[in-house]
């Protein structure tokens, strides 16, 4: 087991379950992709029985509850529902207080679902056991609530702890939607305000734990009339953009000798570590922060669906370019002040190839370069066995350059200083 996918609470749980749509069985074999259960496992921790009845695809032994008086547990104990039921009311810091009495008990529950052995490669030697391949951790995770913004720090810390320091753990934390705090009524300015102060308490301590953290602003989606109502379609626009990135290289990863125009069409999970990390390998390593982008343009039209070999499209790879950059994951980014990009194209072979409707790589690179500001920049390419050609993007961002971070403290030193105000 290369990768493991962990969700935290109500948001974090969601993202994960959406993740794990791409498998066999959840598709019904409707599509050809490749199956993420082939890499990795899903486990998905919450303090309520009502989120986690909501899970389609995460299986319920590889659910775990967390309950003030109880500890961590496992989603088959007998008298669950009563023992998992209330959360932590967006508090996390008492569910940071909770999980401090119980996170060692992190690892043996780890160990006990995922406690078997992996046989050598050689006949030599004990059989490593699964902390051992553990590589790479996806910690998934809302910063405006209460549960996973309380418990995401402590799980990262006993995971790495779990693997010897082996995994590397990559956060994807949800910022709350603060759109027009200031100007909103007096129970919505709170709300703002309480959610602001979370997701500066979260991020703080996160830092310290994860080697980089990729950012989804609810405020995005903020502008739609029922904005409620696309967390879902948010949900799985950010799935999609993951499995591209995690999934591409590993099950479709193209030969470097057919590809011309590209320095370095191969990337990895550790290019994307690299990219989201400043500092890696020493002493003074930090996490960044980063967006996800994803744009898709179709390959096939309507009569090539019908008619083999007629019907291909051209990719218009600089409109590809733009609206990756323009579908961010973050409100008001600034790309100038990206430190370090890292993009993967997904593509039919034709269009990854010398030939007339092949993807104009050099234009992508070209537009990554002079939209961040840096020239730190990794282009990947990736087979895809639909009619579709994606390019999926992370800016990466040192964290004092990202304007909305600021816009949040503010909104939580505000939040702060009204709390003092009405209990003194």
């Amino acid at each position: 087991m290369t990768y493991l996918f962990v969700g935290a609470g109500q948001a974090g749980g969601a993202i994960v379950d959406a993740l794990f749509e791409y498998t066999d069985d959840s598709l019904l074999g409707l599509f050809s992709s490749p199956d993420i259960s082939t890499l990795g496992a899903p486990i998905v921790f919450n303090s309520t029985i009502r989120d986690l009845e909501n899970l389609a695809n995460v299986p319920e032994a590889n659910q775990f509850g967390i309950a003030e008086q109880h500890g961590l547990v496992e989603r088959s104990e007998p008298g669950f529902e009563e023992m998992v039921t209330g959360g932590f009311g967006r508090d996390p810091v008492r569910a940071n207080d909770v999980m401090a009495q119980y996170d060692t008990e992190i690892q043996n529950l780890l160990d006990r679902r995922f406690s078997e052995a992996v046989a050598p490669s050689d006949e030599e030697g004990d059989a490593p056991t699964v902390s051992d391949t553990i590589d790479f951790v996806f910690l998934c995770l809302g910063l405006g609530g209460g549960t996973g913004c309380g418990i995401s720090p402590h799980l990262a810390r006993q995971i790495k702890q779990y693997t010897d320091g082996h995994a590397q753990v990559i956060a994807i934390a949800i910022l709350p939607n603060t759109k027009g705090a200031a100007d909103s009524d007096n129970d919505e300015q709170v709300a703002a305000g309480r959610q602001a102060w979370n997701t500066r308490y979260g991020l703080d301590r996160l830092e310290s734990e994860v080697d980089g953290i990729v950012l989804v602003d609810n405020q995005r989606i903020s502008y739609l009339d029922s904005s409620a109502g696309q967390f879902g379609e948010y949900n799985n626009y950010v799935a999609a953009s993951l499995y591209d990135l995690i999934t591409g290289p590993v099950f479709s990863s193209v030969d470097a000798s057919k590809v011309d125009d590209v320095d370095t069409p191969d990337i990895d999970v550790q290019d994307i570590i690299t990219s989201l990390s400043f500092g890696i390998g020493s002493d003074e390593s930090q996490p960044g922060y980063a967006a996800i982008g994803r744009s898709v343009s179709m390959t096939q039209t309507l009569s090539g669906y019908l008619l083999p070999f007629i019907g291909n499209r051209e990719v218009d790879s600089a409109a590809l370019s733009r609206l990756s950059a323009s579908k961010q994951t973050l409100a008001n980014a600034d790309s100038q002040k990206a430190k370090k990009a890292i993009s993967l194209i997904r593509a039919p072979s034709s269009y990854l190839t010398d030939g007339s409707y092949s993807v104009e790589m050099s234009t992508i690179q070209k537009f990554l370069e002079q939209s961040c500001g840096s020239s730190e920049v990794n282009l990947g390419i990736a087979l895809s066995d639909r009619n579709m050609a994606s390019l999926t993007t992370l800016l990466t961002y040192r964290r004092e350059d990202i304007d909305r971070l600021d816009e949040i403290d503010s909104i939580a030193t505000a939040y702060e200083i009204e709390s003092e105000q009405m209990t003194t």
